[in-house]
């Protein structure tokens, strides 16, 4: 799919079919019921838990986007993934990266009941394998394989085809979290996975108002199975929500290209900056995944991540930013930075892979002007202010609440 496929695609989808006044933008249908014109059946639609026409157009674009037949909107990005992951039953076992996000790993660990979770290397070798996956499959037992490229929030960066050739052998289905990328860069349904989901919340909607996840699937069975599951739950995405997502991901391409413009400038201006021991950014040809990634996705993204040369000085650059808001979330117009340690990846639980390093820091570049979120940072990784004992102890208690 081209560039100015998805441009087209995101311009004039999203009507309502069969709307009888024909609205230019989808009008939102804030009902929890619909009337009927029988008693003995049910027309399209009859309560919106089951489905919406709203939440419908949304999902018809997100399906589009994504080159699939079938898309499910949930209430979060945890919904979808939960939905995905509870694919794997009792007593078999879901191999994933060593890089994924800390609510997915707090699922895997917790509360995936029953099922085994490992946290394997997905590199490839010279030759195409995936020898540490194959390894892991090769002891039987693996309903899912789960990726994050590029993961959240070292980046790494994972060869889609290399995955699916090795678990596809072992019986297994690919699942990846394209959250980082968004379909306007990848579609990994393109390269063999058979799920794709996202936390909608991030760069899809693209404004900070919007909570939702996604999940896009060529396969018929899986997607009916996930539809009726979605019904019986009741964690289906609320129709002003999907009215919100369905508005900001008309702008997605714009954002996208505009903000990743800026994150190279940024991650090629940190790889010479002072204080900075290394940058994460399949964008640099420094990364070592860049070919990878560039022969899978159509640019590098938002998400920049460094590691600062002490745990004080990420924290006080992190704090000490001015244009960047201190949050936990990315992929919005403004941008954001954090320390995924203490914040995103805070809940990571014992016996999963290894949290980042609390010397880590991650940003999310928006629409702001490169040179000013370059002098910001430039000036937050300077010499360290100095602090009273109160700011310190106030600090402290910020980061432990965020934990």
């Amino acid at each position: 799919m081209t560039s100015a496929d998805l441009e087209t695609i995101l311009a004039r989808h999203g009507a309502i079919e069969d709307d009888p006044h024909a609205a230019t933008s989808p009008p939102l249908y804030q009902t929890a019921t619909f009337g009927q014109s029988r008693a003995d059946g049910f027309d399209a639609f009859d309560y919106t838990r089951t489905d919406n026409p709203t939440r419908a157009a949304l999902e018809s674009l997100l399906a589009d986007l994504e080159g699939a037949p079938h898309a499910l909107t949930y209430a979060s990005g945890m919904a979808a993934i939960a939905s995905v992951l509870r694919l794997a039953r009792p007593g078999e076992r879901v191999l994933c990266g060593r890089d994924l996000y800390g609510g997915t790993q707090r699922f895997l660990h917790r509360y995936l009941e029953g099922v085994e979770a490992e946290h394997v290397d997905l590199a490839r070798s010279e030759d195409g394998r995936c020898p540490a996956l194959e390894a892991a499959l090769a002891e039987g037992g693996a309903r899912l394989v789960l990726v994050e490229t590029p993961s959240n929030p070292r980046l790494d960066v994972t060869c889609l085809r290399s995955v699916c050739r090795s678990a596809h052998a072992a019986g297994a289905l690919v699942v990846v979290d394209g959250t980082a990328a968004t379909p306007w860069l990848q579609r990994p349904l393109e390269h063999g996975v058979d799920v794709v989901l996202h936390s909608a919340t991030k760069g899809l909607s693209g404004h900070g108002d919007v909570t939702a996840g996604i999940v896009a699937t060529r396969d018929a069975a899986l997607f009916t199975e996930l539809a009726a599951r979605r019904n019986a739950e009741g964690n289906a995405l609320a129709p002003f929500e999907a009215w919100l997502l369905l508005r900001g991901v008309r702008t997605l391409g714009v954002r996208v290209e505009r903000a990743q413009e800026t994150a190279l400038e940024i991650a090629r201006w940190l790889e010479s900056r002072e204080g900075v021991t290394a940058v994460h950014y399949p964008g640099l040809a420094s990364h070592p995944g860049h070919a990878v990634h560039a022969s899978q996705a159509d640019g590098a993204g938002v998400l920049v991540s460094f590691r600062a040369e002490s745990a004080e000085r990420a924290r006080r650059a992190c704090e000490d930013t001015r244009r960047f808001t201190t949050a936990v979330s990315f992929g919005g117009v403004a941008s954001s930075i954090s320390i995924p340690h203490h914040m995103s990846h805070a809940s990571v639980p014992p016996g999963a892979a290894p949290p980042p390093e609390p010397e880590l820091v991650r940003l999310s570049i928006g629409l702001e002007s490169a040179a000013d979120l370059i002098a910001d940072l430039d000036a937050a990784l300077g010499p360290p202010s100095d602090r009273s004992p109160e700011a310190e102890t106030l600090s402290a208690a910020t980061v432990s609440l965020h934990a």
